[in-house]
């Protein structure tokens, strides 16, 4: 949509294909990759490996000069943090604009911490409990990463953030990045391939419906597990995206899948499912609620990060595993007749244009943004 309006567009990457139709710019190679990785694993020092990859990057932005440069997940092991940030300390005529899209920038390493209910990073993140999360490492000694992600992160001139959820903000504004401009742009999704079937669902059938990209005791592995175990014979519950082992794991009333790239098996999974439960204990904005509601399909889901933004009208949050059942005993669940304000809120079109109006916003001689 950038494109269309008029703006020349490079998208810079560091893992991954990226489409033929977009200018890129792939930064480093599957070594300096790997080589970070382990920097990450055995060293804590996520962000601080890719030296070389980042310094041949910076040389071409500085031959590009971009007038915007927006920023997203800086935790692939593909950028290294003090070069790059000294870059954009050195430009401070570059609007910079930051999407955060979780936790991982204001923490010594956590890319989420409310599922063990950390909060050391409000004033400084020491020995990290959660370090065999994501971005693993075998280090539990946060201080010095903590201490040098403040330094990168704070003092650069021209910079924005943006939050998927309104509980993403509220957490930022509560850490060392509190200092700079906040504001929320709720993602959105495809609405010409989300969306209700056109004949009408089989009653009969009542699939509790889960999807996640991988599937983890965060994500709500062990929940679905528990489910199981009390779920009445007249549901039948889907599990999409997991393991080979997990699918090992799977008590005989759990139907596993692994992991689908297809998005119209998806839809169809939405489409045909009773319910979606999403018993994550780790989310800012789930793209996947989004998707099953779109599709018709009512959430239930547990009250964690931005997890109750997402719902529309007709979905629930519950607290757990006891909750959802006493939810499916007492409360028949619709289909979801998304309101016209609710479709607008969902389509990818609205988040778009949101920032299309600030890139735009960002270029005023004024220096004014408006979201």
């Amino acid at each position: 949509m950038a494109q269309q309006k008029g703006y020349s567009c490079y998208i810079a990457y560091g893992r991954g294909k990226a489409e033929a139709t977009y200018k890129t710019i792939k930064i480093g190679t599957i070594f300096d990759v790997l080589w970070h990785v382990g920097k990450a694993r055995f060293l804590g020092k996520n962000g601080f490996g890719s030296y070389f990859a980042t310094k041949r990057f910076i040389k071409k932005l500085e031959r590009l000069q971009p007038d915007i440069l927006h920023l997203h997940n800086l935790h692939g092991y593909y950028l290294n943090l003090p070069l790059f940030c000294a870059y954009l300390k050195r430009h401070p005529e570059i609007k910079k604009i930051w999407t955060l899209h979780d936790c991982w920038s204001f923490t010594g390493n956590c890319a989420h911490y409310n599922g063990h209910g950390c909060m050391q990073w409000q004033s400084q993140c020491r020995q990290c409990q959660h370090h065999d999360g994501y971005p693993k490492t075998i280090r539990s000694d946060m201080t010095r990463s903590f201490q040098k992600k403040k330094a990168c992160f704070t003092g650069i001139e021209n910079l924005i953030l943006i939050t998927p959820s309104d509980w993403l903000l509220q957490q930022v504004q509560a850490s060392f990045l509190q200092a700079y401009p906040i504001y929320t742009i709720h993602n959105g999704i495809d609405l010409q391939v989300f969306s209700p079937r056109k004949t009408a669902m089989d009653k009969k059938t009542k699939t509790i419906l889960g999807v996640a990209g991988k599937w983890t005791a965060a994500k709500g592995f062990d929940d679905f597990i528990a489910l199981a175990k009390h779920i009445p014979d007249a549901y039948q519950i889907v599990m999409i995206g997991l393991t080979k082992q997990q699918l090992h794991q799977l008590p005989s009333n759990i139907k596993g899948y692994k992991e689908t790239h297809d998005v119209k098996e998806l839809v169809s999974w939405y489409q045909q499912s009773y319910v979606f439960f999403n018993p994550t204990y780790e989310d800012t904005y789930p793209s996947v609620n989004l998707e099953a509601q779109a599709c018709g399909c009512p959430i239930v889901s547990y009250d964690v990060g931005g997890c109750k933004e997402t719902l529309c009208k007709g979905s629930y949050v519950v607290h757990n595993v006891n909750e959802f059942l006493k939810l499916l005993k007492e409360k028949p669940l619709q289909r979801i007749q998304l309101l016209p304000e609710e479709k607008a809120h969902l389509d990818k079109n609205r988040a778009f244009l949101a920032y299309i109006t600030l890139y735009e916003g960002r270029l005023h001689e004024d220096g004014k943004d408006t979201i």
